[in-house]
């Protein structure tokens, strides 16, 4: 079994490829493909880039030329609902494209993928359930993790708290409340937006592959969104994301 690792940016997934043993690089589509074990597991790490069709195409690398059997998309995300906090971690109910939208024609409701007839993109259940269990324990001992207090202390990062629902996906990064308020009107249970994972969702979809999105809270999706953004990936997201993962990979 191949799991294949997914993140938009080089922050996010850097530290996961670093612990990479056996590591092999290979080039294609001027993306480089970590290839190796992790905790037992023999894995496939991408850094997709920014945005749905970049995320679209390495995951699709992932499954043809690497075998992914399963897929986990991890990275950071703004909040939408009123209950997240910075730091806190969002696991992908299903997830949703935002900006997709062929409704003009009356054959297609908003948000639904033509031809697949499909709005929201289920995540697998055992793959959520073992993020559910490997984000809590993460976040409960979050003071006896590799991050620095002084970072954590930034962003007010003592209880981080675990949310599981509905992700919205689009090729925009957002910084505004009236869009925020559009998004909360248009998609019930809405957490969180980010700018990848239900293109994956939507990729694994079609290729009938299992996969779980997991985020984590760097910003409100409001005006400090740009400032706060760089620091948080760079000092928190890192760690999160290795932490999690390796104990997903744990108890696969």
């Amino acid at each position: 079994m191949t799991i294949g690792i997914l993140s938009a940016m080089h922050e996010e997934i850097h530290l996961i490829s670093s612990k990479i043993s056996d590591r092999q690089i290979t080039t294609i589509g001027n993306r480089d493909y970590i290839s190796g074990t992790l905790e037992g597991q023999k894995v496939v790490a991408g850094f997709s880039r920014w945005g749905k069709v970049a995320a679209s195409q390495t995951a699709t690398t992932l499954i043809t030329k690497f075998n992914a059997d399963k897929i986990i998309f991890t990275g950071v995300a703004g909040a939408i609902a009123t209950e997240l906090q910075i730091g806190d971690v969002v696991i992908s109910k299903d997830l949703v494209q935002h900006d997709m939208d062929a409704s003009a024609i009356p054959a297609f409701k908003k948000f639904e993928v033509p031809l697949l007839g499909i709005t929201h993109f289920i995540a697998d259940s055992d793959l959520i359930r073992l993020a559910l269990d490997a984000a809590h324990n993460y976040l409960s001992l979050i003071r006896s993790q590799n991050i620095e207090h002084s970072a954590l202390d930034e962003y007010n990062i003592h209880s981080p708290n675990v949310h599981f629902g509905t992700i919205a996906s689009g090729d925009q990064f957002i910084a505004d409340h009236a869009k925020i308020k559009e998004l909360r009107h248009a998609i019930n249970g809405l957490l969180c937006i980010e700018m990848e994972g239900a293109a994956v969702a939507q990729v694994c979809h079609e290729h009938q592959i299992p996969f779980v999105v997991i985020r984590a809270i760097s910003d409100k999706a409001d005006s400090n969104a740009i400032h706060d953004f760089p620091n948080f990936v760079k000092n928190i997201v890192s760690h999160y994301s290795y932490g999690i993962i390796r104990a997903v990979l744990k108890n696969l």
